[in-house]
């Protein structure tokens, strides 16, 4: 499935119909657990295009905010490459909030 095909996919009653249901399940965002916006995304665990529109189990898939959804993806980028990725960041994020906090 090309990126057309999957934006197509999205658009399809069969999308619609399993994303509202996994809606009835949550309310929040599962990273940042804010509650989710009007534009949220269903989001695929799964980055098989061949797996693209296998909607039968909803563990496959998470809601997320738009911004957070964007973030996941970059993230996944690097983390494939390297998962020492994720200790990089939060070093960077524990000097931000020491840094910010300093009086």
């Amino acid at each position: 499935m090309n990126g057309k095909q999957r934006a197509e996919f999205r658009k399809s009653a069969e999308w619609r119909k399993f994303k509202a249901k996994c809606r009835l399940h949550t309310s929040k965002d599962f990273i940042t657990k804010e509650p989710l916006q009007r534009s949220w995304n269903l989001h695929h665990l799964d980055l098989n295009v061949q797996r693209y529109s296998a909607i039968d189990d909803m563990n496959r898939f998470m809601p997320l905010n738009s911004k957070t959804h964007e973030v996941i993806h970059e993230i996944f980028k690097w983390y494939k490459k390297d998962r020492k990725v994720l200790e990089r960041i939060a070093v960077v994020l524990e000097k931000m909030e020491v840094y910010t906090n300093e009086l």
